[in-house]
């Protein structure tokens, strides 16, 4: 029996998309345009992540 419990969000890039996701305009998105935009903003963050890291930026 899988006991694990799934907490949203489980990271701060899903955070970030989200809180990025509630201040557009979803007028007219359909379900699956919203799926992407979200999917499309944790990409986004997780790649600036991986470039800052890569060039030295300091995460505190």
């Amino acid at each position: 029996m899988d006991n694990s419990v799934y907490a949203f969000p489980s990271s701060r890039e899903e955070a970030l998309a989200m809180l990025w996701l509630e201040h557009q305009d979803l007028s007219g998105k359909t379900p699956t345009e919203l799926h992407d935009m979200y999917w499309a903003a944790v990409k986004e963050i997780r790649a600036d992540y991986a470039a800052k890291r890569k060039n030295g930026f300091v995460f505190r």
